[in-house]
This record gives structure tokens, sequence and C-alpha cells, in this order.
């Protein structure tokens, strides 16, 4: 859910005693939607968040760290010319609406001192962040520009006026009085259900709001308006009343609430007594739980979204790769069945001298223990002696198509099996850094676009990305989790002495056992190892599954060899079905 007027009003009333009077240090864009701005107060630094992702519009406080664009974007550029070094002096919202304006006061390049507002509309689809000159009102820029075939109120563009979005005309919670609600009641449609009622009436209230003054007022929620009394509507106002108390107090008590599977579906700065018979957890502050909730849950859809994407270029690749495969081996297909052009320009040789031009010919097969007779269809315009050179140069073009679809072919399958590495990478990908990784690789591979300016930091921030790494008895087990991570194991990391081990015939991880002491390696140590192999590959699900291992000195890298392809020797075979339990309890586990 999207936050309402109140939750706003929350989150205000939590940050800005710790931000007012801190100095903007620092302005990122990590996406096309979110702004971060990085605060400097005595002794200490925080991080606000902005966003107007159209599902998850909103501002808090944030401790997660976000990778940014090494190239940041437009605005992103707007706001570090004019707010960088700037002092954050107030944050209003304007009666409960989801309207809040940060206001900071800094200096221009004459050394003039400016004041500029930074404008965030928080409305869903609509949201906005809009940086306006103070003193003239005139805009910026904006994250989101809207024109007038965008939006017939009014234009967001740089350098004209700017327009608060359509007053609402509602009445607000601080300000309402008893005879004014109930004076507004008795205006309503009577057959309305009061909690429509109540959001048309109130501004800063969302259904969820609107719902909890029902049910506490003791209606359900299909209670309509045509059987309310005067004592009814007493207790709307009740609660209303304690509604005030909490915002002109500052009393919040942010609350998460979670399902019967321990899913969260709703939060609010307040105890949800329409939620009473599920779990209810409080958070510290509101910029906590609106990070663990929509924070986490934006994070993970991006992940997914991330994923899609990637896998739909992998998949395409590998429909385009096996569709060229068909072909080829229809090549070599056609190239076997050309042995019959050869036999049939031989024996059209062999019978010249009794053959006429016009119609097709019979003659003995002397190539076949029967010797039985057969037909070879003939081109009527051309003689014998030319009928048999022709099919002497089909059988020949047919000979060499195959033998060259059969070289393209083995190209071909060793790339089906190159793209199945990645997709198994893909499915194994934990966060975006994995991610990120398995782009960069598609990208080098060509089968993605480049981003040069962002590629020139590829090696530092790969190199950062380390495999898994796993303490027992005393041995180190190092995993990688992509092409990219298992070269870097295999032919940085380990070494001669280290024991190596990959799924036979399988894509999957390189798994190393460091063994720096050349000492024997004990069983239950290379089960393990087995069974790590095996579960980050592609038999993950599978029963005894076949898992070669070997001498790091013995595997070695093809000159050309793609990322993560090694050929290797003296391997001998433990077969391990995979453990998903005590995998991840390895992994799990922090190290030593």
């Amino acid at each position: 859910m999207s936050l309402d007027g109140i939750a706003i009003r929350a989150l205000i009333d939590e940050i800005e005693h710790l931000l007012i009077g801190g100095r903007i240090d620092k302005i990122q864009q990590p996406d096309n939607w979110t702004i971060i701005f990085t605060i400097r107060q005595p002794g200490k630094n925080y991080k606000l968040l902005l966003t107007i992702n159209p599902q998850s519009a909103r501002f808090h406080m944030t401790q997660t760290t976000r990778p940014n664009p090494t190239h940041p974007p437009l605005f992103c550029m707007v706001l570090r010319k004019h707010l960088e070094g700037s002092k954050l002096t107030n944050i209003t919202q304007f009666g409960l609406e989801r309207i809040v304006h940060f206001v900071f006061e800094g200096f221009n390049e004459l050394g003039e001192k400016v004041t500029r507002t930074l404008i965030g509309e928080f409305m869903g689809k609509h949201s906005n962040l809009i940086l306006v000159n103070h003193e003239k009102n005139f805009i910026i820029d904006s994250i989101k520009r809207l024109s007038e075939s965008t939006n017939q109120y009014r234009q967001v563009l740089p350098g004209i006026p700017y327009v608060s979005p359509p007053p609402q005309n509602k009445l607000t919670i601080e300000e309402i009085r008893e005879n004014e609600l109930t004076q507004e009641l008795l205006n309503s449609p009577p057959e309305q259900k009061v909690e429509k009622a109540l959001l048309k009436i109130l501004s800063g209230i969302g259904p969820q709001t609107a719902k909890e003054l029902t049910i506490r007022a003791g209606f359900d929620s299909e209670a309509r308006l045509e059987f309310f009394g005067e004592y009814d509507y007493l207790k709307i106002w009740q609660e209303i009343k304690w509604l005030k108390s909490i915002i002109k107090n500052k009393t919040y008590e942010p609350v998460l609430v979670f399902d019967n599977d321990s899913k969260p579906i709703a939060f609010a700065p307040f105890y949800l007594q329409q939620f009473i018979s599920l779990e209810q957890k409080t958070f510290p502050s509101m910029s906590e739980l609106i990070e663990f909730y929509i924070g986490k849950s934006e994070e993970k859809n991006l992940f997914k979204q991330k994923v899609l994407n990637l896998e739909k270029t992998i998949d395409k690749e590998l429909e385009r790769c096996q569709r060229k495969l068909v072909l080829q081996l229809e090549k070599q297909a056609e190239g076997q069945a050309s042995e019959k052009y050869k036999l049939w320009g031989e024996l059209l040789t062999a019978n010249l001298y009794n053959l006429k031009q016009g119609e097709n010919a019979k003659v003995t097969n002397f190539y076949s223990e029967k010797m039985e007779e057969i037909e070879i269809p003939m081109e009527p315009n051309l003689t014998p002696n030319e009928n048999a050179q022709k099919y002497f140069k089909k059988y020949t073009k047919a000979k060499l198509g195959a033998k060259k679809a059969l070289e393209q072919s083995k190209f071909t399958l060793e790339e089906i099996n190159y793209l199945e590495t990645i997709k198994n990478s893909l499915e194994k990908a934990e966060n975006l850094n994995d991610l990120q990784e398995i782009r960069w690789e598609l990208e080098e591979a060509g089968y993605l676009k480049a981003k040069p300016i962002k590629n020139k930091n590829r090696e530092k921030t790969s190199s950062q990305i380390q495999p898994i790494s796993v303490e027992k008895s005393g041995f180190r087990i190092l995993v990688g989790k992509n092409n990219k991570q298992n070269d870097y194991l295999t032919l940085k990391i380990a070494k001669n002495e280290d024991l190596w081990l990959h799924v036979k015939d399988i894509p999957g991880s390189h798994v190393i056992i460091k063994n720096p002491g050349q000492k024997e390696i004990p069983k239950d140590i290379l089960d393990t190892a087995a069974n790590l192999a095996a579960y980050f590959s592609k038999s993950r699900y599978s029963a005894q599954v076949p898992v070669d291992y070997t001498l790091k000195k013995y595997v070695k890298k093809p000159s050309g060899a793609k990322p993560g392809m090694v050929i290797y020797e003296n391997q001998k075979t433990v077969y391990i079905t995979p453990d998903e339990e005590k995998v991840l309890e390895l992994i799990n586990k922090p190290s030593s």
C-alpha cells in the first residue's frame, strides 16, 4: 500500500529533528525514480531516500547502499549543481496532503544566498520530484517532466511557474470540528458506506485509515449512513479525536501487520484494530518500517525483473542456436543421403553408350549384390553425360556442405553448452551483484549491448565480489557462482595442490578445496565439496549426481575458451545426492 497523509506526517515528525540544519554532502540517483541525499550533521551522516516509484512512492531514512550508474542522470546533475553544500532548513507538509516541501539554503555561482525547494509529490502514478526557485516560484527541473499533452491541468517543465496539483477541497483532521463532521455526514448520500464518506470528507487518510476509524467506532465495514443517528456520529467523532491526538502529540506507534503465512500485508503509524487477530510487529521508526516493508519488497521485485530480462535474453539466444543446430544437422543428413547421387553418376557414366537423351535411365546396379535394375531420373534437356556430371556436382556440394555443417555444429553445441552455464548461474543468483556479473558476461560475449562508460569500473567492481567460502574441519571450500567467478576461482585463487571439483558433463560451479599443506583430504570434506558442486549445478534436484574431482594442476583452460570453460584429466568420480539443508547450513554459517 502507498503512504497516506498521516503516514507522511509521522515520517516528517520523525526525521525533521535529525535532518534540519544538516548540509547536503552527496546526491545520488540510482535509478530513474529515486534520489538519495547524504546529509551531514555534526558527528553523523544520514541518508534520505525519495522515490516516485509508481507502486511505492515515498521518502524515508535509509541504511541500504544502492548501486549507482557511473554517468549520473540529468536531474541528478541539476540537483548537485543547486543543492550540494546547501543546508536543509525546513520540511513542510501542507495540511495532510501527500505533498512535502524540502527547503534548502545555499549560495549560487555569484556567492549570493539563495533558497531552493524540492517538492515531493507522493501520489502513486502521479508522483514527481520538482526543484523550484523558492523566491520566484519557477521550476528549475523535475525528475519527470509533464507537457500540456501529458497533463491538461498543469505543465511541469523548466522555466515555468510551479502550480500545485488540483486541491481536493476536503477538511483536515487537525482542524475539523464535531459539528462540521456531523454536517458533512448528514449531507452525504444515505446509502453510502461510512468509510467511503470519511474518505470524501477528510484529507490525509487512505482507505485503510477510513476503515480503521469505522472499526474502532464499533461499526463493520458495510455500515451505511442511512442507519446512523446522533450517538453514531458521536462515536465516529471520538475516533477522529483519537487520531487528532496522535498527530498533535506525535505519539506514533509504527506497526507492520503479518498474515497467517507471516507475509507482511499492511502498515500504519498506529496499532490497527481491524487486524486484531493477526500479528502486528512494532518498529522503532516509520523509516525502518517502510524500508523493511516497501524497500525490501521493491528490491525483490527489481531482482525478479532483472532475472526475467536476463533469462529472456539467454532463452532467445538458446532458441537461435537450437534452430541453427537443426539446420546444420539437416545439412549433415543431406550429406549422408547424397551417396545416391554419386552412385547415379557412376552408373550413368558406365552406361553412356546405351542411354538416350530425354528419358529416364534404367540401369543395372552392379554395386549391389542383388544386381537389381534401378531407374535414375534424367533432365530431358541434358545429355546422359551432362546428367551424370550434374549428379556428381550435387554429391560434391552436399558432401562439402555436410563437412562444413559438422564443423559449425561443434561450435553451435559449444555455444549452447556455454549459454546453459550462464542460465545455471542465473538460477543460482541471489542478489543484484550476482546479476551484474552475469550481465557483464553477456555483454562481453556480445549477447547484450555493452555500456562502455559503466564497464570502465568493471574489473575493480568484479574483484570485490568473492566466491562462496565455507570452513569445515580446518579446510576451506570455495564455490564459484557464475562463469566469471569460476575462472577467477580456478585460474587465480586455486593452487596446484588444491582439489578441484565439478559435476560431470553438466553446467555447474567450480569448487575448490584449499589444501596448502598437501594433506590427505578426509572423505567427509570431499563429500561436502561434492555436495556443494552438485547443489550449485543444473542437477540440484537430481539423485546420484556424478562429480569429478582432480588436482587443480590437471585443470587447463584452452586458448580462446569461453568464461568458465576448462578441460581436465586424471579425474576420479564420486556420486552424491544434493542435500539442500546441509548446503544452506554451511553457506549461512559465519566463517571462523
